[in-house]
């Protein structure tokens, strides 16, 4: 098919969703053409207007309007990313029409913008974009369809030559650039009952970028209908397509049929030299149970600690009820990480293992031991009651609030240790504020300013990105320099996906302060490395934040990116739950 066949058979496809989303929407209402008059002259900057609209989720139609009518291309890129964030419904038409800019970073930010806001009546715009837009453009428009779930399916899988013979040289998207093919690849994993049909094809492609892509949703979907696609790429020179290749492997989606092939790749993988494709082999071979014992076995020597943690995770499924593989498994490793999770193993299944560790660990100097004698974070597994009533009243608040947790005593005083009430809102600023931000991150020398985690494992050194997310730039560099950050624990490690801290009120996960930040989504990616702010849900932010061990496409417009890690990765691969997180410093 020629390129001009594959336009044609795009433009067929855009009049048709068209079409529909007439039908299952009304009419988007027309954007004037005069802009509005602009605001009565106050000595503040429209940049700090605007950041104030987004912070507060004003739709503030007016400011929009006059500052698309800027010349200055960066206000308006920013104005056409805040009408997503803000959700300004009255100007997605406008959005739509922003996708033909002729400036590539405005029309890229409303690509995004309507992705976020999930704008259906958007689909055919979004299409037209894939189509034709430039690559940044294309990339955006293809992330949004994925965004608009059932709404851009149609668009999605024509666009990946559902039904043709060869979709890689025929379909509308073959000569389009690896990123915008990569990303319309990706747009499946939010689909439901993603088609395999459509996915495995881009296997092949001849850029890793896409062949990432496509390994990454059957590894994320463990679709069985793509397993046996996905083992072709087995031995691939891209780390992070080895990743999701040992992901794909767990025995619900390899099942009988392909789990002898499954195990032979998965013994090889166990072997990888990287260390995060051992950690997803590991997890994948557990799920086999004994079957691939003796070769889990050796992975207790393994240097790096979060693959001996991910095999602790599963070892339960391997070892059973073999007390023998208990005890090896015990004495190969000393580290709490690992050992705290093989005791919850054990205590769950009422093996006869490890007697007295408890009360060993209740009488450690460091707290953390004492902690894990209680069973912290061990859901269902019975409960001694008089190790922690013997613990409420220890030295340490963390260890007598666990203790009073797990005797069900949730009074007032034990849960109000440095932690105010969670406003539901970001707190109201003036003005004057929004404008110091501006003029330090946007118009200032800080727009990349440099911050340093000092771990018990060494330093990692991270990149800041105050001009796209000044809001929460500001607040962490505030708590860090304030001395909020220090003697915390990474509270939650999970191998090969996240490193997480920054509970500044009692430094295991509980409440933080009370302050909310809300989401500050950009274009900034969930790649490795990437430091993101941890929430409980929409606006919810504070002050934990996390790291991202490898590529996490699914998160993407999700989190905030606020920066990433420039010096130290070897340090993140190094930490596991429990780690001291000495400092945070920011010059």
């Amino acid at each position: 098919m020629s390129f001009k066949a594959r336009r044609s058979a795009l433009a067929v496809l855009v009049a048709c969703c068209t079409s529909a989303t007439a039908c299952a929407r009304s009419v988007a209402p027309t954007v004037a053409q005069t802009p509005a008059a602009a605001p009565a002259p106050l000595a503040i900057s429209a940049d700090a207007r605007l950041l104030e609209m987004v912070d507060q989720r004003r739709m503030d139609t007016a400011l929009v309007d006059v500052l698309l009518a800027e010349r200055n291309a960066v206000l308006r890129a920013r104005t056409a990313l805040a009408i997503g964030q803000a959700r300004i419904r009255l100007r997605y038409p406008h959005l739509r029409q922003l996708l033909l800019d002729g400036d590539t970073a405005i029309a890229a930010n409303a690509a995004f913008a309507l992705g976020i806001a999930r704008d259906v009546e958007s689909v055919p715009a979004l299409a037209r974009a894939v189509a034709g837009a430039p690559d940044a453009v294309a990339r955006e428009a293809a992330w949004s369809l994925g965004e608009m779930g059932e709404m851009g399916r149609q668009v999605i899988l024509q666009s990946l030559g559902e039904g043709l013979a060869a979709p890689r040289r025929e379909s509308p998207i073959a000569l389009r650039a690896p990123a915008v093919r990569a990303a319309m690849v990706l747009a499946t994993v939010k689909l439901r009952n993603a088609p395999m049909t459509v996915v495995t094809p881009w296997l092949a492609d001849s850029s890793p970028e896409v062949v990432r892509a496509a390994a990454y949703v059957v590894a994320r979907l463990r679709a069985p209908a793509g397993v046996r696609a996905i083992m072709s790429v087995a031995t691939h020179r891209d780390e992070e397509v080895r990743q999701s290749v040992a992901r794909a492997l767990a025995l619900s989606a390899a099942g009988d049929s392909l789990g002898a092939r499954a195990r032979e790749l998965l013994r090889n993988l166990l072997r990888d030299s990287s260390e995060r494709v051992r950690v997803n082999a590991a997890q994948s071979a557990a799920t086999y149970g004994v079957a691939l014992a003796d070769d889990l076995q050796p992975l207790w020597r393994d240097p790096a600690r979060n693959v001996r943690v991910a095999l602790a995770d599963g070892w339960a499924a391997v070892a059973a009820s073999n007390t023998e593989r208990w005890r090896q498994a015990w004495e190969a490793d000393t580290m709490l990480a690992v050992r705290r999770v093989l005791l919850q193993h054990v205590r769950r299944a009422a093996l006869p293992l490890f007697a007295q560790v408890e009360i060993e660990w209740s009488r450690r100097s460091d707290w953390r031991y004492r902690v894990a004698a209680l069973g912290s974070n061990e859901r269902g597994a019975p409960i001694d009651s008089g190790l922690a009533r013997t613990l409420l009243n220890d030295t340490d608040q963390r260890v007598r609030r666990e203790a009073r947790s797990r005797l069900g005593l949730r009074d007032s005083a034990s849960m109000a240790v440095n932690v105010g009430p969670r406003n539901p809102a970001p707190i109201p600023r003036a003005l004057e504020e929004y404008e110091q931000l501006v003029r330090r991150y946007w118009s200032g020398t800080e727009a990349t300013p440099r911050a340093y985690v000092e771990t018990e494992q060494g330093t990692i050194t991270l990149e800041l990105f105050g001009a796209d997310a000044p809001l929460v730039v500001e607040a962490f560099t505030r708590l860090a320099r304030t001395g909020k950050y220090r003697n915390t624990t990474f509270h939650r490690v999970v191998p090969n996906f996240v490193v997480q801290d920054g509970d500044i009120a009692a430094g295991d996960g509980a409440p933080e302060p009370p302050f909310t930040l809300r989401e500050s989504w950009t274009r900034r990616r969930h790649a490795r490395g990437c430091l993101g702010l941890a929430t409980a849900g929409p606006d919810t932010g504070g002050s934990q934040y996390y790291l991202c061990h490898s590529t996490q496409p699914h998160l993407d417009g999700g989190y905030t990116v606020f920066g990433r890690v420039v010096d130290g990765f070897e340090v993140m691969d190094r930490l596991v739950q429990g780690d001291r997180m000495i400092e945070v410093r920011v010059p």
